[in-house]
């Protein structure tokens, strides 16, 4: 013989309260997803959830990076003192020098073009040709060790967005207007 046990009125309004509000949430699930966070935030402030949040009334410290937690104290220091970390004075370094390069390539074709085109000379031509070519052969060269740095620099940024790409001769020539051999003029 088992007696069950009649549920009081209160309980049985606080039961149906559930259910309705179980039903309610369950709607919400089904069509209403832009709001739903929303919705569950605002239950949560009604709850009281936020009320003993630590922290709460003082001022936020923006100035701390909350991916970079292993960091923070040199991070701090660095800014502190206006320095750059190494990769980010590694990367301004490297601009440097390719932007002295391309100064350099513009600089010289400049005047190779203007000898070159004004030369009357077969061997005066010939001259400015063979010297030429052994511009492009220490830019070749420059071009390598640049791109050697390039790759250590890209190798130890933190941020992707901050890649640096391999300056290449060709490139760097099309973009003055230079040719590779000065016979093709």
């Amino acid at each position: 013989m088992s007696e069950k046990r009649q549920e009081t009125p209160e309980e049985k309004k606080a039961r149906e309260e559930e259910n309705e509000s179980h039903l309610e949430h369950k709607m919400r699930m089904r069509f209403d997803w832009d709001n739903l966070i929303d919705d569950i935030i605002e239950d949560g402030r009604s709850q009281g959830i936020f009320d003993n949040l630590k922290g709460k009334g003082k001022p936020l410290d923006l100035n701390k990076n909350p991916f970079n937690q292993n960091s923070e104290i040199a991070d701090s220091l660095l800014k502190e003192n206006k320095m750059l970390p190494a990769w980010l004075a590694q990367r301004n370094e490297t601009q440097i020098q390719i932007e002295s390069l391309r100064q350099q390539i513009s600089r010289t074709w400049r005047r190779y073009d203007q000898e070159y085109r004004f030369a009357q000379d077969a061997g005066i031509k010939s001259g400015l040709e063979i010297a030429w070519d052994d511009e492009i052969k220490k830019w070749e060269a420059a071009i390598l060790k640049i791109n050697k740095l390039v790759d250590s620099y890209n190798l130890k940024r933190p941020v992707n967005n901050l890649e640096m790409y391999k300056p290449r001769l060709d490139n760097e020539l099309e973009r003055v207007g230079a040719r590779r051999f000065l016979r093709q003029l």
